[in-house]
């Protein structure tokens, strides 16, 4: 078996507010192998986005591991963790938000080259520059604007082009297409797997939406309050769901032939999803849950194997 480029083991992160603790992420644990895309779904505020951030110590960690060529990270100091930080990017949701507006797009891509002094002369950090822009369908004379004068889409694209610059072996992608239009959406996507198999980079893809999640993953692992609910192979998973939690949420994917569409059922959750401040014992879903057990508000199920690959959190299998 190879061995995983990354491995959380029982990561938390805890924010406190004023009621209490709010468990944004509570104890997950999973690999990310070199040059897959593992795929991380769920329902909005479900923690998925602060999973991803935590992965890579932009939230420091309240409890956890995160193994990363043999060390764990969240034990490094900051000088240690500067020289780390190279390997571990992020493309954030928000193509508006995440570029400053008053640094031209040479100066935005190149931010990192600065921060790393990855270069020796002006030349050189324009030229690579000029090189990461061509690598995602930009060219030499839109490095000089700034990020108003761009599209989504196109915005999209810096962001990726600036998550590139120092060669690093592990992305975080955080919902980046969820604020393009559909027609863009494919595009982007299409760019990233083209730049995984041309760099050998290793994702970590947040998103919603679930058939995009099965194109572009090989792994997915199913996430509900805090909690990992399943894991699985993508195409096992989306044709063999074990969890009630992940059955409804793969119901709700149309399928695009009417006769097939008018004869499915789909499973309504009732309900919303519970805070995540103070949260009881026992399983995260059982309120919306139509199989819960007795013991499912009063032990949090493990996260166990229960086919080869297949993992899952659930007492009622």
């Amino acid at each position: 078996m190879t061995v995983p480029l990354i491995s959380a083991k029982n990561i938390k992160k805890y924010f406190d507010v004023g009621e209490g603790k709010l468990k944004a992420v509570d104890g997950l644990t999973f690999d990310i192998y070199p040059g897959e895309t593992f795929g991380l779904v769920g329902e909005s505020g479900c923690g998925k986005s602060t999973a991803g951030r935590t992965i890579i110590r932009l939230y420091d960690p309240t409890d956890g591991e995160l193994i990363f060529n043999g060390r764990n990270i969240y034990d490094l100091s900051i000088n240690e963790m500067r020289e780390v930080r190279k390997n571990f990017q992020m493309i954030f949701q928000d193509p508006y938000a995440s570029l400053n507006p008053r640094m031209t797009v040479e100066d935005i891509v190149a931010e990192p080259l600065d921060i790393h002094k990855s270069y020796t002369n002006k030349e050189e950090r324009r030229e690579r520059v000029i090189e990461l822009l061509k690598l995602v369908g930009l060219n030499e004379e839109h490095s000089m604007r700034f990020p108003h004068e761009f599209s989504g889409g196109q915005r999209q694209r810096i962001g990726i082009a600036r998550a590139l610059a120092l060669n690093p072996k592990f992305i975080v992608c955080d919902e980046p297409i969820s604020a393009l239009d559909v027609s863009i959406q494919a595009q982007v996507v299409n760019l990233l797997k083209e730049l995984q198999i041309k760099f050998g980079l290793t994702y970590l893809f947040i998103a919603h939406d679930l058939s995009m999640v099965r194109y572009i993953s090989d792994r997915v692992g199913v996430m509900y309050l805090g909690h990992m609910m399943e894991l699985s192979h993508s195409e096992e998973l989306y044709k063999n769901p074990l969890h009630p939690y992940t059955k409804a949420l793969l119901s709700a994917i149309p399928i695009p032939d009417p006769d097939i569409q008018r004869n499915r059922k789909r499973i309504m959750l009732h309900g919303d999803v519970p805070s995540p401040i103070n949260i009881k014992e026992g399983c995260r879903f059982v309120d919306r849950c139509t199989h819960a057990l007795d013991i499912c508000r009063k032990q949090t199920p493990k996260f166990e194997e229960r086919i080869k690959g297949h993992f899952v959190a659930c007492h009622n299998l």
